[in-house]
């Protein structure tokens, strides 16, 4: 059995696969699992270190933007790439190839449905992204993480991320003892910013605070910190899951991969969705949660140092609020979303 997953330019497009990936490679005898992703993504090394994969395939690939010069070399890219998938997957033969979204699954996957080769994809986002919206018509099956549309080739199966970090963390103690505030992996000015000046107020209260600010930001200001015992900031950490467990609460970004491990671990959170990402799709993410009352939201456009330190204490202190949105993610965190990955995969093999 043959499996092409293909994905990237960012690691959100990939993190999902990876779990689904380590199932199915303990069957007996184990598949033949491929990968196709981009050779500017951040994958590549993550997809490089995992070990899961039989052969991985990178493609020289950019996304589309505003601008008319480089949206045209996009499409040079793109029919290269395609072209350059037809020949890789008629040599693979698989009997599946799953697009995770991003650059390098929209000439993979059209290459493998052009070759009747079965096909699906998998959105992480409460919104479709450029690849899936294109690919979505053209494939045999739809793997979605919320519930966003509805139709015969649709499938809500969650994020196989939510099901790693849960079996990961679901027997381990944690400590609970601190509010952990962080921008996603480039960091988030305005974020850093407000948590930096309201410092002073924490520590009044009491509140414990790790304050992860990205490299960037960490570089320009960090000679401004003072850092004490009760606000400790780092510039990035290895393992944010592990941090995320420790903690009592978190404030965040609404990335797919972040709200996954956020719901994994039943935390309840302030989410602050990035303003400069396509499609607004973290607001999206954001609201699908912070409507079922599973998170607390405020828009960065409305953030204020008032609103920030009233929700993050809320979240901290606030039993019954805390109680409610705990109670609500254990019914909102799809954990089973892995084996429902798998199971769709394995409904469409078997269908020939």
């Amino acid at each position: 059995m043959r499996i092409v997953f293909a994905g990237g330019g960012t690691l959100g497009h990939v993190i999902p696969a990876l779990p689904v990936a380590r199932e199915l490679k303990k069957r007996m005898p184990p598949p033949k699992l491929f990968f196709i992703g981009t050779k500017s993504g951040l994958e590549k090394e993550r997809i490089k270190i995992c070990g899961l994969f039989d052969e991985i395939h990178l493609l020289d690939a950019a996304g589309f933007q505003k601008n008319a010069f480089r949206n045209l070399l996009a499409l040079f890219k793109f029919a290269r790439n395609y072209h350059h998938c037809r020949k890789l997957l008629k040599k693979i033969r698989p009997a599946i190839v799953v697009g995770m979204g991003g650059y390098a699954s929209a000439p993979a996957v059209l290459a493998a449905s052009r070759l009747k080769i079965k096909t699906a994809i998998h959105e992480q986002n409460a919104s479709y992204g450029l690849a899936n919206k294109f690919l979505k018509k053209r494939v045999d099956r739809i793997l979605l993480a919320y519930d966003i549309d509805r139709g015969k080739k649709t499938r809500l199966v969650g994020n196989p991320r939510t099901s790693e970090i849960y079996r990961k963390y679901k027997n381990k103690p944690s400590s609970e003892d601190f509010l952990l505030i962080v921008g996603g992996s480039r960091g988030a000015k305005r974020i850093n910013d407000l948590a930096l000046g309201l410092k002073e107020e924490f520590i009044k209260r009491g509140i414990k605070v790790v304050l992860i600010t990205g490299s960037a930001y960490y570089r320009k200001n960090h000679k401004n910190f003072k850092e004490t015992n009760d606000f400790v900031v780092k510039d990035f950490v290895e393992d944010l899951p592990e941090l995320m467990h420790a903690a009592r609460a978190v404030v965040s970004r609404s990335g797919a991969t972040t709200l996954a491990e956020i719901m994994a671990l039943r935390k309840p959170s302030l989410l602050i969705p990035s303003p400069n990402v396509a499609g607004n799709h973290q607001e999206k993410n954001a609201l699908e949660i912070a409507k079922k009352e599973g998170a607390l939201m405020i828009r960065e456009s409305e953030l204020t140092p008032d609103n920030f330190l009233s929700a993050a204490l809320s979240l901290m202190v606030d039993r019954e609020l805390r109680k409610k949105i705990i109670t609500n993610l254990n019914w909102i965190a799809d954990l089973d979303a892995c084996n429902k990955f798998t199971k769709e995969l394995d409904e469409m093999m078997v269908s020939g």
